[in-house]
């Protein structure tokens, strides 16, 4: 049975991924977002799930916040196979378009998608130590990739090269060793954040990175690969 913690499990890519490992077989998903009271879809999944998932209250930009949810999977499950970094904002036009730019707002972004991620890991790390093949997957992007790198969303982009980064020193940091640390750009996806044009569905992109994550072993540590498997340009 696999130990899973998944941050921003209450919607959009964090939601799907909590159905797609409870579909897949026999796992044990510890699913956390900052306000349990108001995500309705989860706590009605943890209901009918009960004992296959449990609903935690983690802000990740809440070190004392993020202490008692791995105090609470420490209890529960003594060990972590899977850690998914995936809450993450996009920011408001102050954070996106040159003109309007603050700082409070850009390093807010970068601070709630990157910096958090790795407090997160680091908060998990010994209970990883003591999990079967343990992976930590950054979900990233695309827009963090610099040879990709386009115009707006300044502070979006900055935060998934930052997390990009930062996946790439967890990897080859003694600190870790045994943990294999990848980054993966789940693909343009129909959420609050990828708006309704985008080409896939929560659902297909968290199958397929299901099977990515599934498959993960130590010669894949540091890689960046996009949901399907492949691998991205840093």
């Amino acid at each position: 049975m696999q130990n899973i913690l998944i941050t921003g499990a209450n919607r959009g890519i964090g939601l799907a991924l909590t159905k797609a490992f409870l579909a897949n077989g026999d796992c044990s998903i510890f699913a956390t977002c900052r306000n349990p009271d108001g995500a309705a879809q989860l706590k009605e999944l943890a209901q009918k799930r009960h004992g296959s998932v449990s609903l935690l209250q983690m802000d990740v930009t809440d070190e004392a916040s993020i202490s008692r949810a791995a105090d609470f999977v420490d209890a529960e499950a003594g060990g972590l196979d899977l850690l998914i970094n995936n809450a993450g904002i996009s920011g408001d036009d102050h954070a996106r378009i040159m003109g309007k730019l603050t700082s409070t707002e850009v390093s807010h972004v970068i601070t709630t998608n990157a910096v958090s991620a790795l407090i997160v890991t680091q908060a998990c790390r010994e209970l990883l130590k003591k999990g079967d093949n343990p992976r930590v997957v950054m979900i990233s992007s695309g827009l963090g990739s610099l040879s990709r790198a386009g115009g707006s969303s300044y502070a979006y982009r900055m935060s998934k090269a930052a997390m990009n980064m930062a996946a790439r020193v967890l990897a080859f940091d003694g600190a870790m060793a045994g943990i294999t640390t990848v980054t993966v750009a789940p693909g343009w996806v129909r959420t609050d954040m990828g708006g309704a044009a985008a080409n896939l569905s929560p659902e297909e992109s968290a199958r397929s990175m299901l099977a990515l994550m599934n498959s993960l072993s130590a010669s894949d540590n540091g890689k960046f690969y996009r949901y399907d498997g492949s691998e991205l340009d840093w």
